[in-house]
């Protein structure tokens, strides 16, 4: 069998579900990663996580035993990031964790709010938080002095991403299995409101062409979009939309959330199905 019969050059690599579940690698994940480097093959992390920020997200990857390096994670926050600086936001309502805040350090955190920011965190999508969010992108005051000085602008929501659920790794309370995602409360804020909300990380176009530049900024050859897949668990949230739109070749694996048969029922099948990371990898860098 020839090497690297899949013909790929470059991979966008999900993380979650496909190369660890929890603070679990997924099995034989951080052997074949190894692989890859001494391969020469190119490869982005692309996170839809929500739960911590970038460096957080590097610190626990690393904790795992995987090499991982600044300049080749791209994260749903650190697009919304972008994407708040671009449009001049300066005060966001951040619904998330403490690690998550992180990300947006630069930013105001006090009223007048001209943004909300969605993210997975438990205590932030409660009744509380949700409906101090509704009151902003409604122009609703938070407080009895909050009367003036309201963005001349409508409020924008922005969210990491719109997905229903996850792979949860369990917690005390519940074993693992599928827990809700963000992508409800993101739907229960625009119907509420009549909002529509900016969706950044995958599987929408852009996301995707960040994470081509971010290839292409490691230098090297010039790649065939063709010659590129993005690998995930999530036939629609990982390999949907915007990957089908540039072309990638879309890799499914059965790990994380991942259910058996999904890939022949979704109107857009994947190219290719692994069982797992390690066994895409086998593929590609064959001894």
């Amino acid at each position: 069998m020839s090497k690297n019969p899949l013909k790929l050059k470059a991979l966008l690599i999900d993380l979650n579900g496909t190369l660890h579940i929890g603070s679990d690698p997924t099995p034989s994940a951080v052997q074949a990663l190894t692989r890859l480097r001494q391969a020469r093959i190119p490869f982005i992390f692309c996170s839809n996580s929500t739960k911590e920020s970038s460096s957080s997200l590097l610190g626990k990857l690393k904790g795992m035993g995987f090499e991982a390096r600044k300049e080749e994670l791209l994260t749903s926050l650190g697009a919304c990031k972008m994407l708040v600086e671009e449009r001049g936001y300066k005060r966001p309502l951040l619904l998330m964790s403490p690690s998550a805040q992180e990300e947006f350090a630069s930013f105001s955190d006090s009223a007048p709010y001209d943004s909300v920011i969605l993210g997975l965190h438990p205590e932030s999508l409660s009744y509380e938080p949700l409906n101090r969010a509704f009151r902003v992108l409604k122009g609703e005051p938070l407080s009895t002095q909050d009367s003036e000085d309201r963005p001349k602008a409508e409020p924008a929501l922005i969210a990491p991403h719109a997905a229903m659920y996850m792979q949860d790794p369990g917690s005390a309370s519940l074993p693992p299995g599928l827990s809700l995602g963000i992508g409800p409360f993101v739907r229960a804020l625009e119907e509420s409101t009549g909002a529509k909300a900016k969706i950044v990380g995958k599987p929408t176009r852009s996301f995707f062409e960040l994470a081509l530049e971010r290839l292409k900024a490691q230098g090297g050859e010039e790649w065939d979009v063709r010659e590129v897949a993005v690998v995930g668990d999530d036939v629609e949230n990982d390999l949907g939309e915007g990957a089908r739109e540039l072309g990638l070749k879309r890799v499914l694996v059965k790990t994380g959330k991942y259910r058996e048969g999904v890939e022949r029922t979704t109107e857009y099948p994947p190219d290719h199905v692994y069982d797992t990371f390690a066994n895409l990898v086998d593929d590609l860098v064959q001894q």
